[in-house]
C-alpha cells in the first residue's frame, strides 16, 4: 500500500501542469528576430568584382554585407560612379578602409585618410550625419602606419567609427580556403549562439583579362557559400547582416532592461531602456512577451510605430526601440 501511495504521488507530480509565465514577462532576444547566431560578410578594397558579381548575387538572395571602400585607390576611382551612384542604394553597407590603402605617415595624414573616406561614405549613402560607420585598418602597407593605437582610437571616436573584428584567421583564400571551412564558420556561429565573419577581397569574374586579389571561385566557393547563408537565414537560425547593425544590437542588448508597467488581460504596457547612447545606438531590439492565452495575434504600438504580430506558444515577438516611449500590446482583432 505504501508503494502504491508513493507511486501515486510521483504520478501526480509528473502530470502537474507547468505554471504559465507571468503575464507581460519579456525577454530581449540574443539576436535580431530571436535568431540563434549572426554572420558577417566583409569585402575589402573596393575591387571591381565586388560590384560586378558580389553585390548582385547578395541582393538576389536578400543578404547584406559590408564593403570597405578606398575612394582614393586606383580601382575605385575608375568605377567611382558605380560605388557612389549605381550601387550605393543596393542595400549593402559601406565601411571605411582609408582613402588610399597606403598607410599613414603621421597624425595629420591619418586624419585625412580616415576622415575623407568617411565623408565619401556619408555622402554616397545618406542618412543620419552622426551615424556610426565600420572601420578596417588596411593591411599590407609595408610598415607605413605611423600613429599609435591611442591616436587611432581617438580619431575613430571623433569620427564615430567602430573597429571591425581582426583579419587574422578570417581571410577568404588566405586563411579560409575551402567551402567546408567556410560553412563550418557559419555552423560555429549558430552552435555558440554568437558571431562569426569572413573577410573577402575578390570574386571570380568570368571572361575577365585579370582576376581581383584572392578571388573566390564563383561556382565552387562563393555561390554555394551564399546559398548556405541563405538557407540558414530562411530557417531562422542565422542573422546575416552588416558589422554596424551587429555591433549596435549587441551593445544595446548588453544593458537592456524591460520594465512591466502594467499587465492585464486587455493590455500590456512595457518600458524598454538601455544605457547605450540613443543618438548613436538606435537599432530596434527584438522582444518576446508573454500574452494572454486567448490572444492569436497582438497589436504593438510604440509612439507612432505600429505592427501586428502572430502569437506563438503564448509569446508575441516584435521589435522595439530602447527609450522613454512606452510599448503597448493589445489583442489584435
Amino acid at each position: 500500500m505504501k508503494h502504491l501511495f508513493a507511486l501515486l504521488v510521483v504520478l501526480a507530480c509528473v502530470v502537474r501542469p507547468v505554471a504559465a509565465a507571468p503575464l507581460g514577462e519579456t525577454r530581449v532576444a540574443n539576436w535580431k528576430d530571436d535568431r540563434t547566431g549572426v554572420f558577417l560578410l566583409m569585402f575589402d578594397d573596393g575591387w571591381p568584382s565586388q560590384w560586378q558579381v558580389a553585390i548582385p548575387e547578395l541582393a538576389q538572395r536578400g543578404l547584406i554585407a559590408t564593403f570597405y571602400i578606398c575612394p582614393g585607390k586606383g580601382e575605385y576611382k575608375v568605377y567611382a560612379q558605380k560605388w557612389e551612384g549605381d550601387y550605393a542604394d543596393s542595400g549593402m553597407v559601406y565601411g571605411n578602409h582609408t582613402m588610399t590603402h597606403r598607410g599613414v605617415s603621421d597624425l595629420e595624414n591619418a586624419r585625412e585618410e580616415i576622415f575623407d573616406c568617411s565623408k565619401t561614405i556619408r555622402m554616397a549613402q545618406p542618412g543620419l550625419e552622426n551615424r556610426l560607420v565600420s572601420f578596417a585598418q588596411p593591411g599590407g602597407v609595408g610598415g607605413n602606419w605611423h600613429i599609435t593605437d591611442e591616436e587611432l582610437a581617438q580619431l575613430l571616436k571623433e569620427d564615430r567609427l567602430i573597429n571591425r573584428p581582426p583579419f587574422q584567421g578570417h581571410g577568404a583564400m588566405y586563411h579560409v580556403k575551402t567551402l567546408p571551412d567556410m560553412t563550418a564558420m557559419v555552423d560555429k556561429a549558430i552552435a555558440n549562439k554568437g558571431m562569426e565573419y569572413l573577410i573577402i577581397h575578390g570574386v571570380e569574374r568570368l571572361n575577365a583579362t585579370y582576376q581581383d586579389m584572392w578571388a573566390m571561385s564563383q561556382d565552387e566557393l562563393f555561390f554555394p557559400l551564399l546559398d548556405y547563408l541563405k538557407q540558414k537565414s530562411d530557417s531562422g537560425e542565422l542573422w546575416v547582416t552588416d558589422h554596424i547593425s551587429q555591433h549596435k544590437y549587441e551593445t544595446e542588448r548588453g544593458t537592456a532592461r524591460v520594465e512591466v508597467v502594467s499587465a492585464t488581460p486587455e493590455a500590456i504596457r512595457l518600458k524598454l531602456t538601455s544605457a547605450a547612447d540613443p543618438e548613436l545606438y538606435d537599432l530596434p531590439l527584438t522582444l518576446l512577451t508573454q500574452v494572454p492565452a486567448d490572444w492569436k495575434s497582438a497589436a504593438i504600438r510604440q509612439g507612432e510605430t505600429r505592427a501586428t504580430v502572430t502569437v506563438k506558444d503564448g509569446l508575441a515577438k516584435y521589435d522595439a526601440r530602447p527609450g522613454a516611449t512606452e510599448i503597448e500590446l493589445t489583442k489584435a482583432p
